[in-house]
């Protein structure tokens, strides 16, 4: 749902005037398509910061513990 509220794109600092409405993540139409293609990219081909936030949530949700690689937030 887009907000009317938010007035700078969190990704590339640009005002609505110039991007267009933000979404409720405070993204325009442009970061939020980078966004979605870099996430499933990641997970297609097992690399990158999505790939390690997919392998920590299905480590928190088993209960387990997270590995010393792992505990490392960007």
């Amino acid at each position: 749902m887009p907000r009317m509220d938010y007035k700078w794109c969190r990704g590339c600092d640009r005002h609505v005037t110039e991007v267009g409405v933000l979404s409720h993540t405070r993204l325009c139409s442009f970061c939020a398509a980078e966004k979605l293609t870099e996430n499933v990219l990641g997970l297609a081909n097992h690399t990158g910061e999505p790939l390690l936030r997919w392998r920590r949530g299905m480590i928190r949700s088993a209960g387990g513990l997270l590995p010393k690689e792992l505990l490392k937030t960007p």
